[in-house]
């Protein structure tokens, strides 16, 4: 072999293996700064709730601190977008939901995400949702809402966190299966159409039941008048399931929050952060925040299998937009 191919060789080998110590090293240490926890949506909603949550318990595991950061827009599409394209080393996560990662995809076009460009490294949490309107809507419960929007002079004007979302296919769906026409206003988070909700300006919307909606429920300030689950809810004992209604039966759906990285983060980051959220889920106080807000902590799965429930929530999102005939806007 003539010499200087040969030199070229070893120089590549010696090239190849100072990356490879050079990775095994930064694993070794990761993280050895600040982390940013980014959540697609305003404070206040149960990204930012939950995100802030488990973010202070991953902050006393690393060491370091977890920052958050609110990136708003297209659905939350553009919160995931700079996860997505950020350095995949761990260092730039998401408290993500399927809202932004599997749905939004489905409904906005301007949206530049796809589920694919994300993983996740664990479930923090499970919300349930409910059907809720004004105070003031002559209604008080699903079966009278339903009778109520048919004969609607004009359509029920509702709120969602964007085209294609999940509580705009599940307000759809619920319209479609009452016969009646609806009216959507789209927002750039939970907590602002909560607020339109609860000053009168919209008729209707389905909301997580996650901290200030609870609040808003129990004040009287809205009313919620069935849960989509399968199950009651300890909080509001007296709020029916919607499975109840004739037509219904089938209206169970709940929100998860998890911690998210990059696709191409490397495994042994994402399993470093896989053990950093569920020791936080396992201290009492972190947990206790969680509960508090409203929603069920998420019981431990592995990195495989949160692989194959992320996929799975993908095609079940693709089913009900198809269902509705969700056209991206």
């Amino acid at each position: 072999m003539h010499p200087t191919r040969r030199a070229l060789i070893r120089h590549c080998s010696a090239l190849f293996a100072g990356l490879a110590l050079a990775a095994a090293v930064a694993a070794q240490t990761y993280p050895s700064k600040p982390v940013s926890m980014i959540v697609a949506f305003p404070p206040g909603g149960g990204s930012d709730v939950l995100g802030r949550a488990v973010g202070k318990g991953m902050a006393e595991v690393f060491g370091q601190p977890i920052i958050v950061e609110n990136v708003v827009g297209v659905g939350g599409s553009l919160g995931v977008v700079k996860a997505a394209n950020a350095q995949p080393d761990g260092y730039t996560l998401l408290a993500g939901s399927p809202l932004e990662l599997i749905y939004t995809p489905l409904g906005v076009a301007a949206a530049k995400n796809k589920p694919e460009d994300m993983r996740l490294a664990a479930l923090v949490g499970h919300t349930p949702i409910a059907i809720a309107v004004r105070k003031d809507l002559p209604v008080n419960t699903l079966d009278e809402f339903v009778a109520f929007a048919k004969k609607a002079e004009k359509p029920l004007s509702y709120g969602s966190t964007g085209m294609g979302s999940l509580y705009h296919l599940m307000a759809e769906k619920a319209l479609q299966t009452a016969g009646a026409r609806g009216l959507h206003a789209p927002y750039n988070g939970m907590a602002p159409y909560l607020k339109d909700l609860m000053g009168g300006v919209l008729d209707f919307a389905v909301v997580p039941l996650v901290g200030p909606v609870i609040g808003a429920i129990e004040s009287g300030q809205i009313k919620a008048l069935a849960l989509a689950s399968s199950q009651p809810l300890a909080r509001l004992p007296k709020l029916p399931l919607a499975s109840a209604t004739k037509g219904f039966e089938d209206y169970q759906f709940s929100i998860w929050i998890g911690v998210v990285a990059s696709a191409k983060t490397p495994n042994s980051q994402m399993a470093a952060v896989h053990k950093a959220t569920y020791t936080a889920l396992g201290n009492p106080e972190i947990r206790k925040i969680i509960e508090t807000a409203g929603s069920t902590v998420a019981e431990p799965m592995t990195l495989a299998q949160l692989d194959v429930f992320y996929k799975k929530e993908a095609v079940t999102a693709a089913a009900i937009a198809k269902s509705i005939k969700l056209e991206p806007l």
